[in-house]
């Protein structure tokens, strides 16, 4: 008999916990740690720790030369407890290769932001099912500048951004090896993380400084298409400021007429106009496409980006992209395009 009370008290203990209006009460989650730098601009993260709101904290994962691409989570460490509280406040210590300066920021996080994102949590087309973030991912960058995105299957969000300050640091946080000097480490690992084309641009060009907190300018814009049948969903579209997420078409309450990001990328299926599906994946042109919305959208004007199918009179489909205004168009002929056909599900 004991053991039946104990176990409805477990459950109505859970029931309330889990489930309140639909959203989790939840205040401990299994997530990890991971760190994030752009492309082409190494940097290394010194130390870093998430602290909890009462005590305790998580380490960010260190000692490494980043450059994998802005919001993208480079390494797991697997410590501690499974579940463990969310951060609200974040400590941390970098140098970025590319000026050979080191920084240092202590953040206040929006705690109860990201509690509320890891209650409510998201739906999942590539799991089908209902599920929360799994990640807490740390960004530095040149300039200092910090951010941080909730990470999870199908859905990257930020929800901090800030500047860390210019500090002196003991050389020997990165290497304590008296026979490699400064410069010529940071050389090495500059060459080691760069492409040829790629390093003679950071010569020629520089540091484009500020450019992070440049690509969290969002705008009043939303997908189109037009020309054949339209795809219900595109399924990935990864935005310049390191977030990503899927997005139904026509767009959802969630989305319609909230302002985004700029897109890096989208990836849909859409059909041939002989009925042959394809996977089209879609890379812009970082300058065009911030120059086109700068020029369309600046004074806030709603955007419609569109993806136009047409078959010309001698049975030729042509594809092409275009952003649009209530009065102007531009096509984004820079934009990359990637189609392959879409494997059949073999019968079992």
């Amino acid at each position: 008999m004991r053991v039946k009370r104990t176990i409805g008290s477990s459950l109505l203990i859970l029931f309330f916990l889990f489930t309140a209006g639909g959203t989790s009460m939840a205040t401990q989650f299994d997530w990890l740690a991971t760190d994030s730098a752009p492309k082409n601009y190494p940097m290394e993260i010194v130390r870093g720790d998430l602290f909890f709101p009462k005590e305790g904290k998580l380490y960010v994962p260190n000692k490494k030369t980043l450059h994998h691409g802005w919001g993208e989570g480079v390494s797991i460490h697997i410590v501690g407890d499974d579940t463990k509280p969310l951060p609200e406040r974040l400590e941390i210590t970098f140098f970025s290769y590319t000026e050979n300066q080191f920084y240092k920021g202590e953040f206040d996080l929006p705690y109860e932001e990201i509690l509320k994102l890891f209650q409510d949590g998201y739906d999942s087309p590539k799991i089908n099912e209902h599920t929360t973030y799994k990640e807490v991912v740390v960004g530095v960058a040149p300039g200092g500048h910090v951010s941080v995105w909730l990470s999870g299957i199908d859905k990257t969000t930020e929800v901090f951004s800030g500047q860390a300050e210019k500090i002196e640091v003991d050389w020997k946080e990165i290497i304590d090896n008296p026979d490699i000097s400064r410069e010529v480490f940071i050389q090495e690992e500059i060459e080691e993380s760069l492409k040829p084309d790629e390093l003679q641009s950071l010569k020629q060009n520089g540091v484009p400084f500020g450019l992070w907190e440049t690509y969290r300018k969002k705008y009043n814009w939303e997908p189109e298409f037009t020309g054949l049948k339209a795809p219900n969903r595109i399924k990935r579209v990864i935005y310049f400021n390191g977030e990503d997420e899927y997005l139904y078409y026509p767009l959802d309450v969630e989305h319609a007429n909230k302002p985004l990001p700029i897109p890096k990328e989208m990836h849909f299926n859409w059909e041939w106009p002989k009925g042959k599906p394809l996977v089209f994946k879609l890379y812009f042109n970082e300058p065009e496409i911030f120059d086109t919305f700068n020029q369309l959208g600046a004074q806030g004007e709603p955007l419609k980006l569109e993806m136009r199918m047409l078959v010309n009179e001698e049975g030729k489909t042509l594809f092409s992209i275009w952003l649009k205004n209530s009065k102007d168009e531009i096509f984004l002929k820079k934009t990359k395009l990637k189609n392959y056909g879409i494997p059949k599900k073999k019968d079992n």
